[in-house]
Parts: structure tokens; sequence; C-alpha cells
């Protein structure tokens, strides 16, 4: 194949000398012409590949020449060049199949260069695929094999009547069709009437159909040529049913992410909320059992102090839930029997639910050993059991299962994925309302409710998603409008017996004198650590970080060491270290609104109590560290 030739068309001596320069490449072979019968002389000598047409030449016209020379080429791509640039130039251009239009004086040679290579381009894909088609035609043997070995589903039609004339076996396998069927079939059937496709190497995206009725993506293009006096188009299409669904998978985990991170900031807030509230809650819980036991039984007082303690536990089971949501809850997980637990459970739903709800509960007779905290799970199970009757005012059926799962690949749920492995599984089922899609994908979300005013904290389900996941687990949720709904909590199953039940506190001893120091940044817990330990036959010395800690240990023989862990500057496990490089004989018991394990530094092997504490928590637990 020869060089690229393009052609330079200007009655203007001095355009042409200038274009020529501009346009000059070893690559290319640049002929000039100054009128039509010149430009037509070269069109009929050999092929050209772009030609740079003057609109006017002077006696001639160039939009009449730029159509003669397609007509002569159909390949030959046109820049038509004009004087201005207008409206009317551009719709010029388009009318006479021109690729663009330059105006003069062409000061920007690199516009002009692009212009011209995306010209010789075009030019040399539309002669190839010319040049293919022509053979492909004249040579049936070496088409039919060209064509049956291309992946795509390939099929030739008539422009006019758009019966099909052609098919490779790809596409009798794509759409379903024997090849007498096909050629009895209009193209339009099958793509499902979407209308036809711009010819060129640009693909679109349309809905095709088999003979079956069935539908799929498909990714198409189309090519034009003319033959015997008839125009015939080529369709090639390709099934991207497994793309679409790559994609449709990638935006569901995209989705999920963004929940995901969503969710965790959220946590994090509330967790934060939680821990201050905490310091709080504890200081105002202390002195409520002061001033009780401050005052005789029947005192005018003991009302409103009740009212008071009735609210500080409130506040303290709000801090719960949130600490829950956020996975920094108290209490380690334990070894235990779901069944056990949700029977025990059962006692509180019956209370909960209305005469017109029937309970059920359908207990797996031999269940794994779960890996969870028992009061967690009483609180998932009493969460949803208010959430179904919420969800059943006219009455109807609970419903509470409990299964053996096994997943041997990742599977998602709607709070995330879960691993491989075993999980128990409880369901619980309603024959309520249900929920909306747009519900569903909210349920997660903290302080989201749709009960009325003053009806529900939007913690519920928050809480569940927090017990869930901080165990290991996750929760499935399905739902529909009218026909009840299905919360299925999954928790992960382990080998061994369940844990045995924890011995019932004793009233904790008195001090003996032993030496404590309290570390801890908020004044008022502070203080009211200080006044519940030395009341209580201790020695108490306080500081408000770690620094003032360790001056104020100096000199002293510490017994206990009774620290946040969340201090400012140096925490409470740094601060122990430090001190028992010092000291090691003594004791060290933290205290935070998280467990321990989920603040930075929060990892040493010692014993935490949980904040809101009340004196009696408090004292028995110095009590039984100090004695171990």
């Amino acid at each position: 194949m020869g060089k690229p030739r393009i052609l330079v068309v200007d009655d203007d001596r001095v355009v042409v000398e200038v274009l020529s320069s501009l346009l000059d490449d070893p690559d290319r072979e640049i002929v000039t012409a100054d009128c039509a019968a010149g430009a037509l002389e070269h069109a009929r000598q050999g092929d050209l590949s772009v030609a740079l047409v003057d609109k006017n030449l002077g006696a001639d016209s160039g939009l009449a020449l730029s159509r003669q020379l397609k007509q002569l080429q159909p390949e030959l791509e046109v820049i038509l060049i004009t004087g201005y640039a207008s409206i009317e130039s551009a719709i010029e251009a388009v009318q006479i199949g021109a690729f663009d239009y330059l105006t003069k004086p062409i000061a920007d040679f690199s516009a002009l260069s692009f212009k011209v290579h995306s010209a010789m381009e075009k030019s040399h894909l539309r002669r190839q695929q010319h040049a293919l088609l022509e053979r492909l035609m004249e040579f049936e043997v070496r088409h039919r094999r060209l064509i049956d070995a291309a992946p795509e589903a390939v099929v030739l039609y008539e422009s006019d009547s758009g019966m099909v004339v052609e098919a490779n076996e790809a596409a009798l396998q794509l759409y379903g069709y024997s090849a007498e069927e096909l050629l009895r079939t209009p193209a339009a059937e099958l793509r499902r009437g979407d209308p036809e496709g711009k010819p060129g190497p640009s693909p679109v995206l349309q809905r095709h159909r088999r003979k079956d009725g069935s539908e799929f993506p498909a990714e198409v293009t189309f090519t034009e040529f003319r033959q015997q006096g008839r125009t015939l188009r080529v369709q090639s299409a390709r099934d991207v049913s497994a793309r679409e669904q790559g994609e449709s998978q990638r935006r569901d985990l995209e989705d999920r992410l963004r929940a995901s991170q969503k969710m965790d900031a959220i946590g994090r807030l509330a967790g934060g909320v939680a821990h201050d509230f905490s310091n709080l809650l504890a200081v105002i819980s202390a002195h409520v059992d002061y001033l009780r036991g401050a005052l005789q039984p029947g005192h005018a007082l003991q009302q409103e102090i009740d009212g008071i303690a009735q609210a500080a536990d409130r506040g303290a089971q709000l801090t719960r839930q949130l600490l829950l949501f956020s996975r920094r809850s108290p209490g380690e997980p334990q070894l235990i029997d779901l069944n056990a637990v949700v029977t025990e459970a059962q006692k509180l739903v019956s209370r909960l639910l209305g005469e017109n709800i029937r309970f059920e509960l359908d207990a797996h007779q031999d269940l794994w050993t779960a890996r969870a905290h028992p009061d967690q799970v009483t609180q998932v199970v009493l969460n949803l059991a208010v959430n179904a009757r919420d969800a059943m005012p006219r009455g109807g059926r609970l419903t509470v299962r409990t299964a053996n799962v096994t997943f041997n690949t990742p599977v998602r749920v709607r709070s995330g994925e879960l691993r491989p492995g075993r999980y128990v599984r409880i369901q619980v089922e309603d024959t309520g309302d249900g929920m909306s899609d747009e519900v569903v994908r909210r349920l997660f979300e903290p302080f989201f409710t749709t009960k009325g005013p003053g009806k529900g904290t939007g913690l519920g389900l928050p809480t569940v998603y927090g017990i869930a996941g901080g165990a290991g687990g996750g929760v499935d949720v399905i739902s529909r409008l009218g026909q009840g709904t299905v919360v299925a909590v999954f928790f992960p199953a382990v080998d061994g017996a369940p844990a045995a039940a924890a011995p019932v506190d004793r009233a904790p001893a008195r001090g003996r004198g032993e030496r404590i120091l309290v570390v801890e940044d908020e004044h008022a817990l502070r203080a009211m650590v200080r006044r519940m330990l030395a009341a209580h036959g201790y020695d108490v010395l306080d500081a408000a970080d770690a620094e003032e800690g360790m001056r104020a240990a100096e000199g002293h023989r510490l017994d206990l060491l009774l620290t946040d862990v969340g201090l400012p500057k140096t925490d409470g496990p740094e601060l122990a270290r430090r001190l028992i490089e010092r000291q090691p004989s003594v004791r060290v018991l933290y205290m935070s609104g998280y467990p321990l394990g989920t603040e930075s530094g929060a990892s040493a092997p010692a014993p935490l109590i949980q904040k809101p504490f009340s004196p009696f928590v408090l004292l028995g637990e110095v009590r039984r560290v100090l004695d171990a």
C-alpha cells in the first residue's frame, strides 16, 4: 500500500503553498489543485485519504466539488476551508458529508495537524472496512470461515426491508434460531424493537431478544455498505450479561462499603458520646446512693430520689445501647447455649406482647454452642420482639427459631459479609405490615425510626447490628410490604460446652487501710470515687492525669492503682507500666466507658470496671482485685 495522499484545493497559490508546507511529511504525498477540474483529475488517478477544499474556488463551487469527490471516492474525508466560522459553515460541512472545517487564516497548526491526522485515520479505517466487506462478498467460502470464526454474533440484513440475509454460527447460538428461521426474521425483532445504531466503530448498548423470548444486554456495532444496488448493514452483537452482572456487583459492593464506613463513623461518634455520658451517670448514681443511705425510710424526698435513680438507670440503658451499636460494649463473649438464653428471654417477651399476638418458639434440639454475651443476646431478642409487636397493631404471629448454619463461601447479608464457617442463627419472624426497600436500606442507621414521636428511639436494630457484628456475626433482613418481616441474626459457633452461670455477688468487705491511687481526669467522678473508697476503709490518693499520678505516688507504697484507661497525654496502661517498674507489687484496676482493648493502648492484662458503675460494683471489684 502506497503513502496516503492528501489533496489541497485552493485558488490562492499562497494558501496552497502554506498548507502543503505545514502538512509535508515523509510518510505522506501532498497533491494540489487550484480548480475543480484539477482536483477531480487527482481523484481519478488514485485513492485520496483527505481533501482540504476551499469553499470558494473562483468560478467553481467548493461545496459541489466536495460532493463530486465523495461520489468518486466514498472513503475520502473532506475538510472544508472557509473564510469565517459560522453556524452556516458548520451546517454546510455536515450537508456535504465533510469530516470537519477550517477557517482562514489558519494560524493554529496543531489544530490543523490534529484534524488532518484524524481524517486520515477515519479514511483508512473506512477503506479497510469497505475492502474487507467487498472481499467477503466476492469470496463466499472465505467470508463464511472468517465470519463464523468471529466471537460476536454477526447478522447481515437489508437496510430497506430489515430482513436478515446472512448470519454466522455465533448468531444462531446466541439468538437460538436455526439458519432457516433467522433468514425469515426481521433484524428489528432481534433488537426487541430498539432503533438501529449509527454505522461506525463505536458500540451501542441495546436489549436483544432470543427466540424463546428471553432478553439480554448486548453491545452492538453497525457497519453499512452498498452492493449490487442495495444497502446492507452488518450488525455485530456481543452478550454482556456477565459484564453487567459484574458491574452491578461492584456497585453493590461500593454501596456496602460506603454504608459500612458511614456506620463506622456514626459508631465512633456514638461510642464517644456514650463514654462522656457514662462519667456523668456514674457521678449521678453515686450521689443517689449516698442520699438513699443518708435518709430515713419514708422520708419526704425518697420519691424524688427514686425518680433520679430511675432516670439514671434509663440513661445507663441508652448508654449501653450506644456502646452495643458502636461495637464497644462491655463484657467478654462467652460460650453459651442460645436455646437456653432464648427460652429465658421468652418470659420477658411474653410480657411485651399483647393478647392478640401469638408467640411460637421453634428451638433446634442439637444446637451448637455459640460465642456471644448472654445479656446481649437477650437484648437482641427483646429488640426484635418489640419491633415485631409494633408492626402487628391488629395482632398476628411472632415466631422465634434457632438453627445451625454452615457457609462454605463468603455470604452477603444485610449487615455486610459473613465469612465461611459455622454459625448459630436466631430468626425472628412476624406477620406484620412489612417494610419497603427504602426503609430496609436504612434499618441500621441510629435514631432512624418509622414509629411516631415518643414511640421509639431508633436504636433497636442498630443495637442488634452492633451486638452481632461485635460477636463476629451479622444480621440479615427480608421484608415486603404487607407480607411481614424475617430478621436472622448469626453468631459464630464454637466447639465446647456452654459456660457455667456466674456466682451471685455478695456485699463487698470493708477496706483494711490499703492505699489506693485513683487517677481520673473527670473531676466530679474522681472526687466521688475517692469519697466512696475513703468511706469504706481505704487510704486514698488521687490525681487528674498520669504525670500528676506519678508525683502523687512518690514516697508512698501503693496497694492498688485505680485508673481511667483514656487519660489525656499518657493513657492508663502506660501509667500502670511506669508505676509497676517502680513498685512491682502494685495491683491495677482500670475504669472505662469502653471495654478493654478498644482504646489506644488499652490492651494490658488487667481487670476493667465498666462506667457507669454503682458503689456496690466498684467496692466489690476493688476488694476482689486486692484479695486476688
